[in-house]
């Protein structure tokens, strides 16, 4: 039995890792971390699968140093540069596995394909099989019966019959075919039109490209032209392709011989970079800090485990029920996780198809209420009755994954969710406002090294999806209650990390007595009346059509302005004015451009104001109106608290966050939200909060002085920058005054000031020099949160609340300035954010510890908007106005600027 020598192709896979769909890892330092801790978990797992005898990894020599360079200059030239934290990452990766004890091997020169290729021919032979770890097509000119490739995502071993297969060639023909297709991705020039399958066609029938040349006679003829005009590329592409087997580079077997990991270089690695799961594995091991590690035994301890690894049954007869009630009864959990199944992603339609329950790691139950015909289900009042007392048990936690959805379901089929909440979904965004997703599969992954069974498993895709109601209930039970077992254990590994990091109270007593507010919220929804939205809708679209009659007539000849490319041929080519910005598809036609174009021209100006029309048609009047709940006449739109990275919330379903207000049309909208008879809409809003936030965190004397006179800051701003007396500001100084205290916060550039000023760069530049001149402890503050995101990775709000920023050290330009104008604005933006959450729970307590009339329906940046009756509305105006300006304490005052209304545009 020979031996196996495997060679891990190290840049293929840690770009695999890096790209792997197992959202956003970072150290405590705040460094990125996905690619080293995607690429260990592959690590351990492909050494336990494959236990290998001897082991190495290689990477490539510098790119700007490769010998392919100095034969093609162009080699490689148009693959898209990759992002600073890859190398970082990469760096990071080739630490690790030298620190384990495994050879890295490179040569200044050569790519990891040409080292792969050299130890293949070297080393490989009857005692002695090397795998090449990777699924390159490159390497598919290498296999033969001693060389055979491994793909470790897989688990899958690539050998000459797989390639024959696959490829329709064998591997020694390899060469011939890249020769003929090139390669795209490294710019290797190959024949116009010819792919992978025409090639093995070609290949198969003339054996190679030199003889496909010598019979290119016999090709149909737009063929024949194309290897025609190839053809003198051919030698070119043939030594791009081929792989250098004669790298000059030490080979020492002996070093690749595995004998374990060295503990005590990973030990300090995994505790720098945050990878405590893989710290608890050594410990649980017992290994120290001086011992090689059993990479089986650690390797058992962090494989990847499944829903058949756990306890997941279906209680659906009485006399389970009982028997599970009187074990969860028995058990007197301290906290009890909660999920259900329904028909609909929209809770207020939703109907009750199932309930989940997990009370301690491991076991997880399904109970149905509904399914297909002839299954076996439980009625909902029993179930009610059994399980309900337990649901509703204040001291019992409830655990759950976007719990909020859960409790509006299980409300409106009659049940009560009390008690401490703790949402995982939330739980991981406190952590981390930066991750890709915050999905349960993601988040099991990643914390849990847990496969959860994909939604698609139980109910298909596509045109064949079926609801959750009519799929097989046994299917459902063991998804279902896998997602309240996986919860719950969930919540057990993001507990000690909020503590770990401070972040527990953020958690425990904002964001989680927040959830049940805004669940009522939803569930209150807001009355809209349809028949003035038709109306608005109407008149908007006849407005629509004499705009675009005149676009038409401007244009002076017929064309589709909702067409970017028509337009632009219609704006570059026939009007000739000037092209401002290009897209992949061509010149742009975007808002930025219209608008810089509207100075030349009435055509672009009509355009915008005609998209304008379209976007309030088509994205709310139309779409507002299939929104409205058939049962209740009004919109419960779904309010997300990990909408945005500063923490602030969003809606969907409809977005009312982005309703226009700055034009007619756009307030108009409003008006269709009334009260209910008998009632008023009452708006709050905080003025000018995110410039008091400033204040208070800068300290700056003219600013807060100007606050707690309740003097215009603008004007008093315009004043300063000017050196005018506040009464002689004029309009114009008062409005760049306004944009610059805005644009402040958002880290505005001379650039972005000219641009929305319409003035010089020089000039923006000059004012903003100037802004900061006089308001230099403004400018302190703002040096200040870059200098914080440098040192920490991350900046705080008020509340203490963080958000990562991870390009701040970048090597692009653009992207360090993105990153530091993100960090002044996730410290203002988001402690105005968590302000109006703080309100939010003060208002919906005074409201339910007083028996108040009031209910709260809305939340728009920084407006409230509620309902009031008519005889209480002026008390309740007080109420909200007072709970508002003592939400927290700054040092100026908050303002409250609040307003009655049968309708919401009233009310504005």
């Amino acid at each position: 039995m020979p031996k196996t020598l495997y060679i891990i192709d190290g840049h293929s896979q840690i770009y695999r890792a890096y790209h792997a769909r197992a959202g956003d890892f970072t150290s405590p330092t705040g460094e990125p971390t996905r690619a080293p801790f995607v690429f260990c978990n592959m690590l351990l797992k492909f050494l336990a699968d494959r236990k290998p005898d001897y082991l190495a990894m290689a990477i490539d020599g510098p790119a700007e140093k490769l010998h392919r360079r100095a034969l093609f200059a162009d080699y490689k030239i148009t693959r898209r540069v990759m992002p600073d934290d890859f190398h970082t990452q990469a760096d990071r990766v080739i630490q690790i596995v030298r620190a384990m004890g495994i050879p890295v091997l490179a040569r200044e020169g050569f790519e990891a394909d040409d080292v792969l290729a050299t130890a293949a021919r070297r080393l490989a032979g009857p005692d002695l099989t090397v795998y090449l770890v990777s699924r390159d097509k490159d390497l598919d000119q290498l296999v033969n019966p001693h060389v055979l490739l491994y793909d470790p995502t897989k688990d899958q071993v690539i050998d000459a019959d797989a390639i024959r297969s696959e490829k329709g060639y064998p591997p020694d023909k390899a060469i011939e075919a890249q020769v003929l297709t090139g390669d795209t991705s490294d710019n290797i020039p190959g024949i116009p039109g010819v792919g992978p399958k025409t090639a093995a066609r070609l290949i198969e029938q003339y054996g190679s490209a030199d003889e496909l040349v010598r019979h290119v006679d016999e090709l149909k003829p737009k063929l024949a032209e194309s290897v025609r005009q190839w053809a003198p590329q051919l030698e070119l592409a043939r030594k791009l392709v081929t792989l250098d087997d004669d790298v000059p580079i030490e080979l020492d077997l002996e070093a690749m011989r595995y004998r374990g990991i060295d503990g005590q270089a990973v030990r300090p690695l995994f505790a720098e970079l945050g990878f405590n799961r893989l710290l608890d594995q050594l410990d649980k091991l017992g290994v120290g800090g001086t011992d090689s590690v059993d990479i089986q035994a650690i390797a058992a301890a962090s494989q990847q485990t499944t829903a058949q690894d756990f306890d997941y049954r279906c209680v659906n007869t009485p006399q389970a029920l009982d028997a599970l009630a009187a074990e969860i009864r028995s058990a007197a959990p301290a906290a009890l996780s909660v999920d259900t199944e329904t028909d609909s992603v929209r809770p207020m339609q939703a109907e009750l198809v199932g309930i989940s329950l997990a009370w301690k790691a491991g076991t997880g139950v399904y109970i149905p209420v509904r399914g297909p015909l002839g299954a076996t289900v439980l009625g909902v009042d029993l179930v009610h009755q059994k399980i309900g007392p337990l649901l509703a048990d204040e001291r019992i936690e409830k655990i759950g994954q976007n719990l909020k959805y859960d409790l509006t379901v299980l409300k409106n089929a009659g049940f009560v969710l009390a008690g401490p909440a703790f949402d995982t979904m939330i739980a991981a965004h406190v952590l981390d406002a930066t991750r890709l997703t915050y999905k349960l599969d993601a988040l099991a992954a990643e914390f849990l090294n847990h496969r959860c069974i994909p939604i698609e498993d139980v109910i298909g895709r596509g045109r064949n999806q079926i609801s959750m109601a009519t799929a097989p209930v046994e299917a459902v039970a063991v998804y279902s209650a896998e997602d309240a077992e996986v919860a719950f254990r969930l919540a057990d590994a993001l507990k000690p990390l909020l503590d770990r990091e401070g972040l527990r109270p953020l958690m425990t007593d904002l964001e989680m007595p927040l959830m049940p507010v805004l669940a009522g919220m939803e569930q209150a929804g807001i009355r809209v009346d349809p028949d003035r939205l038709r109306a608005m809708e109407s008149r908007l679209s006849k407005k629509a059509d004499e705009l675009r009659e005149k676009i038409l007539d401007s244009a002076g000849e017929p064309f589709n302005p909702d067409s970017p490319r028509q337009l632009a041929t219609i704006l570059f080519e026939r009007l000739h004015l000037p092209p401002v910005k290009k897209t992949k598809t061509g010149l742009s036609t975007d808002s930025d451009v219209l608008e810089e174009l509207s100075l030349q021209h009435e055509l672009p100006a009509l355009v915008l104001d005609y998209r304008k029309l379209t976007k309030l048609l088509g994205t709310y009047l139309t779409a507002l109106r299939n929104y409205i709940h058939p049962r209740t006449g009004r919109i419960h739109t779904s309010f997300h608290q990990i909408g945005a990275e500063t923490g602030r919330l969003s809606s969907s379903d409809p977005n009312l966050q982005n309703i226009p207000i700055r034009t007619e049309e756009g307030r108009q909208i409003r008006s269709a939200f009334v009260a209910d008879p008998g009632c008023l809409l009452l708006s709050a809003d905080y003025s000018q909060v995110e410039l008091r936030v400033l204040a208070h965190f800068c300290q700056d004397e003219t600013l807060t002085a100007a606050f707690h006179a309740d003097q215009d800051i603008h004007r008093i701003v315009a004043a300063e920058v000017f050196g005018v007396k506040v009464d002689e500001v004029t309009p114009e100084q008062r409005a760049r005054a306004k944009t610059v205290n805005f644009g402040i916060i958002y880290g505005q550039t001379a650039f972005g000031l000219a641009v929305t000023l319409r003035i010089g760069r020089a000039e923006a530049a000059d004012f903003i020099q100037r802004y900061r001149s006089r308001f230099p402890q403004i400018q302190a503050f703002l040096d200040d949160c870059v200098r914080a995101a440098k040192d920490q990775g991350y900046v705080e709000t008020i509340f203490k609340r963080r958000r990562r920023i991870n390009e701040i050290d970048s090597r692009n330009p653009q992207k360090r300035a993105l990153a530091e104008r993100l960090a002044i604005n996730s410290v203002v933006q988001g402690s105005a954010a968590d302000l109006i959450k703080q309100a939010m729970l003060n208002i919906a307590r005074r409201i339910e510890r007083e028996n108040r009339p009031a209910r709260m329906l809305l939340q728009i940046h920084d407006e409230l908007v509620l309902e009031v009756p008519h005889e209480h509305a002026e008390a309740e105006r007080e109420m909200v106005r007072s709970e508002m300006a003592s939400a927290i304490q700054l040092s100026v005052p908050l303002k409250v600027d609040t307003a009655l209304g049968e309708n919401w545009m009233e009310a504005k």
